[in-house]
């Protein structure tokens, strides 16, 4: 079974397509390029490895939108990912990947920052816009009503949260493997303490 390839935006010479599968894959994003980019009516060809998306451009005359999706999809269940795989291929069980709706909303906000950093001629994304907003507005709210309030509860709790993934993220990622059925990782500097495996000799 192909992955999906869908049409996105369509002008006379222009066509934006989206290719979930090429998301995250560089490589597999560079190789589809280059061979749309052979059809000879495909004159210009962009590939955005972050979103997946792919425009193709013509100067002189029209592009065929589901001849492109065809020709798009055929090369993206070709392609394979850096480990060898192909893009179809399901995920092992041991690995399960994030859920449908994880997808989908991840893959809506990388598109928005990537057209945001386009618009912004790559000066800027959503990643540095957001925090001088809510910093910006939260100054003026402090300067229109002269208080300070306290922050409410869930803020808290989130922040208590976001601090404790930021702060541990070894133990985090240890029990998302062993959740996912994975070995979890011995503890840093095991090797130590008595019981623990020696460094090999040479190593620095």
């Amino acid at each position: 079974m192909r992955p999906p390839v869908l049409v996105a935006h369509v002008l006379e010479r222009r066509v934006r397509l989206r290719a979930p599968a090429l998301a995250g894959h560089r490589r597999a994003c560079e190789g589809v390029a280059a061979q749309l980019a052979a059809d000879p009516g495909c004159e210009v060809v962009t590939v955005r490895p972050a979103t997946g998306s792919v425009i193709v451009e013509r100067l002189e005359g029209g592009l065929d939108p589901e001849r492109l999706r065809a020709r798009l999809a055929e090369l993206v269940g070709e392609a394979r990912a850096d480990d060898g795989h192909l893009l179809a291929a399901p995920r092992p069980e041991g690995h399960p990947g994030p859920t449908r709706v994880a997808r989908a909303v991840a893959h809506a906000v990388v598109g928005i920052n990537a057209d945001v950093r386009e618009a912004m001629d790559y000066r800027a994304d959503l990643g540095t816009l957001l925090p001088v907003f809510f910093a910006t507005a939260g100054l003026a709210e402090v300067g229109v009503t002269r208080r300070l309030p306290a922050p409410a509860w869930f803020n808290l709790l989130w922040w208590s949260l976001r601090w404790f993934m930021t702060f541990n993220q070894g133990a985090v990622s240890e029990e998302l493997r062993t959740a996912a059925g994975g070995a979890p990782c011995p503890p840093a500097g095991a090797g130590d303490r008595p019981g623990g495996a020696d460094p090999p000799r040479g190593a620095l």
